[in-house]
Formats: structure tokens, sequence, C-alpha cells
């Protein structure tokens, strides 16, 4: 017990600094990244409320994806018969709690949950192909297409966006139906779907707070309202 308590004595301590440190009193003193997600209004001085609903919904909700994160990480194999609703409901969970704050800018809420549920896919049931691919490539090197051995060695993109998520979907997509459990290929087109919807890439989504336009929108796009 008295070593749960000290953890949420910590977790509180470094909340209050990293809170002070993106949030602090004065409006420069914001940090650039979370300035840059958050609406113009939750960035007021002589309003806190909104800041207060961000650092609240980043620690709770926040602790809990992580947690939720941790158990597939732990336990990836539990997720080879989850569908992509079950797989990602802890990023749903996120999502709604920063949707409350009304301090997130529309296209941060999708970016974000596209990032969450990516992860989760990425350690969840794709980490099994991913081992199929790495030992294939292990055994039969210079077979594999150079953008799938880059997949598997190197970092991902410190940001996703319609072009390489598309590029990477369109080049692992040969390879799982070729290496991987075919169980996985349903889910796999599904995650890759939900990708191209969630960053506004297939024109069902136009947000107009985002800084870049996604030039080729169709007709049924569906604009989001910023509140």
């Amino acid at each position: 017990m008295a070593s749960i308590l000290k953890l949420l004595v910590f977790l509180l301590i470094f909340l209050n600094h990293e809170a002070s440190g993106r949030f602090g009193t004065d409006k420069e003193n914001y940090n650039w990244y979370e300035k840059n997600r958050l609406k113009q209004k939750c960035l007021k001085r002589d309003d806190p409320s909104g800041r207060n609903s961000v650092r609240l919904c980043w620690f709770w909700e926040g602790m809990k994806s992580w947690f939720r994160r941790s158990s597939i990480s732990w336990f990836p194999g539990k997720t080879k018969s989850w569908n992509l609703t079950e797989l990602t409901d802890h990023c749903n969970d996120y999502y709604v709690c920063m949707e409350n704050t009304k301090c997130y800018k529309d296209y941060v809420l999708f970016e974000t949950f596209d990032r969450c549920s990516h992860d989760a896919f990425s350690i969840g049931p794709m980490s099994f192909c991913n081992k199929k691919l790495k030992d294939f490539h292990k055994n039969s090197p210079g077979i594999l297409p150079s953008c799938v051995v880059d997949f598997l060695e190197k970092a991902p993109p410190k940001k996703w966006t319609c072009e390489n998520t598309k590029s990477l979907g369109d080049c692992l997509l040969p390879q799982v139906q070729k290496h991987c459990n075919p169980g996985l290929l349903p889910i796999f087109n599904e995650h890759q779907a939900a990708r191209q919807y969630y960053l506004g890439c297939d024109g069902k989504l136009k947000f107009k707070d985002i800084e870049n336009v996604i030039a080729n929108s169709t007709t049924n796009s569906t604009e989001i309202e910023i509140l």
C-alpha cells in the first residue's frame, strides 16, 4: 500500500512539473507542441479551465492508456482474436477525454487516435507477422523489398502522413498475404483503411483547423466544425 501511495505522489509531482512547463502562466512559455495542438481559446491567461481539463485528461486517461498498451505489449497473443474495435478501445477512451476538454484542434484528435491505434496494432497482432518477416529476411536475405526491410529495421516516422501511411500499407500488403497468418489480413486491411480515414486522406474528413490542406479531397468530404 505504501509503495502505491509513493508511486501516486511521484506521478502527481511529475504531472505538476510537466504541466508547469507546458502551460505556464506566461503565454509565451507554452510548450510549442501543445500550443500548436490547442485551440486559441484555451491559451488565454485569464481562463485556466481549459488547460486544467487538458492536464487532467493527459494524466489520468494517458496513464490508463499506458497501462492498456503495456498489457498488449506483455501479452500480444491475446490480441490475435480481437477485432479492431477491441484492439483500440483505450484509444477511443483517450479520444473522448481529449474531445471533452474542447481544447484540442480537431485534426489533432484524429491524428492522436491514429497514432494510438497504429501502436496497438503494431505491438499486438502485427508483431507476430513482423517476427515471421524478420525470420524470413534473416534466412533468405535480399528477397524482401527494401521498403519492408526498412520497416523492420528502422525507426518509424516521427510524423505519419497520408503519403507514408499509404506507402507503408501498399508495401506490406503483398508480404502479409504471402508470409503471415491469413487471419491477420482482414484486420490489416481494416487498419490501413482506418488510418487513411483518421488522417483525412480518403476525402471523408476535411479539417478546417489543419495547416496543410489535403489537395485530393472529394466532394463527399465532411467538414468538421471548430467549436
